[in-house]
């Protein structure tokens, strides 16, 4: 970290940033990164992301992060230097969450509900596509248990929300989840898949 980093003294104990700066990026503790991550503009002046980042981002993966702030938080932290990094910086980031979003879609329950994941996405402004994308690829209950949740979901802007309506009205959620239903009929899942189903088939039409 630099050894100026910068913090108002009236929003951050001085003390904390030293020890923050001195502590190797390994070693910093969710407490620290949420304690940086609550701060905006008030501590770091952003010059330090690029190197920060790897650290908050395994940490987010790891789900060490769940009781402090959501990825979005994260991501809107980054978003505000996005242009300054360097293109193998941003691509380190995006491939990150790809890898991220393949797991998070293959668990159940997973460390962050997917639209976490997706707000996250969503605030870097990177393109949806391939995200919804993830459910028509990959098998299993976990991506249909994911599914029958995001097709509920609010997107956070008018770009995302272009990106969801494009991707509802495809008919593709709701076929994915008829699918589902049919596979777990007569079972609680199935009932659940037969809800999210309805209202996939509502959004496609209405929207």
């Amino acid at each position: 970290m630099p050894a100026d980093m910068a913090a108002c003294e009236h929003c951050v104990d001085p003390a904390d940033v030293d020890r923050f700066r001195r502590t190797p990026l390994r070693a910093l503790t969710p407490d620290q990164l949420g304690s940086y991550l609550a701060h905006p503009g008030t501590w770091g002046d952003g010059s330090e992301l690029p190197r920060l980042a790897p650290r908050l981002l395994t940490a987010y993966g790891a789900g060490e992060m769940v009781d402090q702030a959501w990825p979005d938080t994260l991501a809107r932290r980054i978003a505000g230097h996005w242009s300054d990094w360097t293109p193998a910086e941003r691509s380190a980031v995006e491939d990150f969450l790809r890898a991220w979003w393949r797991s998070t879609l293959t668990s159940w329950p997973s460390g962050y509900p997917a639209a976490d994941i997706l707000d996250a996405v969503a605030a870097l402004e990177l393109d949806l596509g391939p995200y919804l994308a993830g459910f028509a690829e990959l098998p299993g209950k976990a991506v249909a248990r994911h599914l029958a949740e995001i097709v509920g979901w609010s997107a956070p802007d008018e770009r995302a929300g272009r990106a969801l309506d494009r991707w509802l009205t495809s008919g593709i959620p709701a076929e994915l989840l008829w699918a589902a239903a049919v596979a777990d009929a007569g079972t609680s899942l199935g009932d659940e898949l037969v809800e999210a189903a309805d209202l996939a088939d509502l959004l496609r039409i209405t929207r």
